[in-house]
């Protein structure tokens, strides 16, 4: 790997050690989902670099992902459609 791609991990092993920190904190932690750090990731919500069908982040930046993604769930919220 040349210098300047010497600290990008793919952004899937990113969320995962995210994960795996929140783990060793405490028993009762909720994770970070991936299908919602995908979808922050695909509108620029949090900083990742897309390299054909492959997002990569910067080893540095995980402390701002785990700032803007959110942690477990919110609450239960009804369906609109069920109103």
């Amino acid at each position: 790997m040349t210098e300047e791609n010497d600290d990008l991990i793919p952004f899937a092993d990113a969320i995962a050690e995210l994960n795996s920190q929140r783990a060793t904190r405490g028993a009762g932690d909720s994770f970070h989902a991936m299908t919602t750090a995908y979808s922050y990731a695909a509108s620029g919500m949090i900083p990742t670099i897309k390299r054909g069908r492959f997002r990569f982040v910067r080893r540095s930046d995980l402390p701002v992902i785990a700032a803007r993604l959110p942690v477990g769930r919110t609450g239960c919220a009804p369906s609109h459609a069920m109103v």
